[in-house]
């Protein structure tokens, strides 16, 4: 399994230095994204990532989700096969917005309070995080290697902290410095207590403060946008 790190700004990133959130999961025979906010579905295209049928939403601020639209019009104009997702409740009501008001977009959403799915070679399921909103973190298995996705929450949240133990991989949002809990965010003196420096990768960062964490998180694995880690 590889990760193919699309976007990894967070929804205060200033710029277009870092895209908004999102992350590609590429297996031996299958693909799926996790999240797909402002300018990431840019980086599919440039990055030639367009073969792939499944995406994940956590949550619907707009950081994680507002580049599906744009790129459901490439899906109809190369032909793409629909494309499902799977989301918390609330989705189908702004995709039927977007239709409404003359948008030739297509999409099969699946809305459930805990969305889960076997795609492929890959078995996902989530689990409540902690957010402003309600929002799920994603885990996904290829059998061999598991990796756990928070999108936005705001440690300690038991959920994620006792997925955590049971996976290869964290990715963790890392949306300030000191302290954003009342965002429903987590910081990164947080990260750096809670979890083991070798299954930890930082991302959701404002690119406005990117130099202070790799400053103060020196010898992390930190995503950037391209960022490729094989699980």
């Amino acid at each position: 399994m590889k990760l193919v790190f699309l976007g990894t700004g967070a929804g205060a990133t200033f710029g277009s230095k870092r895209m908004k959130a999102s992350i590609y999961v590429k297996g031996t025979n299958t693909s799926l994204v996790l999240d797909m906010g402002t300018g990431s579905n840019f980086k599919l295209e440039d990055l030639g990532l367009l073969a792939f049928s499944t995406l994940f939403i956590t949550h619907l601020h707009i950081d994680h989700f507002n580049g599906l639209f744009d790129h459901l019009v490439q899906r109809k104009l190369r032909g793409l096969p629909q494309l499902k997702v799977y989301s918390p409740h609330g989705l189908s009501e702004i995709f039927d917005r977007y239709v409404k008001y003359g948008n030739n977009i297509l999409a099969e959403i699946t809305e459930s309070d805990l969305p889960t799915a076997e795609i492929g070679e890959f078995q996902v399921y989530s689990v409540k995080g902690c957010h402003s909103i309600y929002d799920v973190a994603y885990v996904v298995s290829d059998g061999k290697k598991k990796v756990l996705y928070t999108g936005d929450t705001a440690e300690p949240c038991e959920s994620i902290l006792s997925e955590a133990e049971k996976v290869d991989i964290v990715v963790h949002e890392s949306s300030c410095l000191d302290d954003c809990s009342k965002w429903g965010h987590t910081s990164l003196k947080q990260l750096l207590e809670l979890f083991p420096k070798e299954k930890l990768i930082l991302t959701h960062i404002p690119a406005q403060i990117e130099d202070e964490v790799k400053r103060l998180a020196k010898g992390y694995n930190i995503a950037y946008d391209g960022l490729i880690v094989d699980v």
